[in-house]
């Protein structure tokens, strides 16, 4: 399957839906398994799934921290990420020895989680309820992904179909990047995005990055208003 064939399945799945009708029940037809994904899509959730299923239990008590399902979770996501930069930055370990430790703990929870999961919750517990939750966790995750691999698809295509406005924004992102992380302490900002990203599904669950990216655009078109009038006034001057 061609990459337009794959972006149209995905707008048609995100944004169609919601789209030609405002309704709540339409919103939340874009995770209704009746539509028909492509088929590489499918094998990857599939896969996920199958992936995930010695430690499903654990999967969904994560995924309600992630969204901030009880009041305390974006406390605790915090506290977490900041105790644990602490320690690194208490520690100062090389990067070499930090690689080696998240491989290790990786390797461990890998063999260990499944047989204590296995333990503490029996598949009597497992209901289709929560077998409907590990399925949209799966899909949601292979769509954000197919999604992100179509932008960057059509930015590197733009190298080809305008290639002043792609190499102007990478040098501008790169340059920018370049002078933040001359700047700041490089742990600091491993803490700070990494901070962020864990908070990222908890605010748009609560609908504070639709608030944000709604006032951010607002800001955005205030300035080029304002610019095109000033521009406007010096050539009636």
């Amino acid at each position: 399957m061609s990459d337009e064939e794959t972006e149209k399945n995905i707008e048609h799945l995100v944004g169609d839906s919601c789209t030609k009708n405002n309704s709540d029940n339409a919103c939340n037809l874009k995770f209704d398994y009746k539509i028909r994904f492509p088929h590489s899509m499918e094998a990857q959730i599939r896969r996920m799934r199958l992936s995930l299923e010695g430690c499903k239990e654990l999967v969904l008590k994560i995924y309600s921290v992630l969204l901030w399902e009880k009041h305390w979770h974006s406390t605790a996501i915090i506290g977490g990420s900041t105790i644990l930069f602490m320690l690194i930055w208490l520690c100062d370990p090389n990067v070499l020895t930090i690689i080696s430790l998240l491989g290790l703990l990786f390797t461990v929870c890998d063999y260990v989680l499944p047989s204590i999961v296995s333990t503490l919750y029996k598949n009597e517990q497992w209901t289709p309820n929560k077998q409907k939750q590990l399925e949209d966790i799966c899909t949601n995750i292979v769509l954000y992904k197919t999604k992100t691999e179509l932008l960057l698809t059509s930015f590197y295509k733009m190298r080809v179909s305008n290639s002043k406005v792609y190499f102007s924004v990478t040098i501008i992102t790169l340059s920018l990047l370049a002078w933040i992380g001359g700047s700041f302490n490089n742990l600091f900002l491993t803490y700070m995005a990494t901070t962020f990203v864990l908070l990222i599904p908890g605010m748009s669950s609560s609908g504070m990055l639709n608030k944000w990216s709604d006032s951010l655009q607002k800001v955005f078109t205030d300035l080029v208003e304002n610019a095109k009038s000033k521009v406007g006034q010096k050539k009636v001057e």
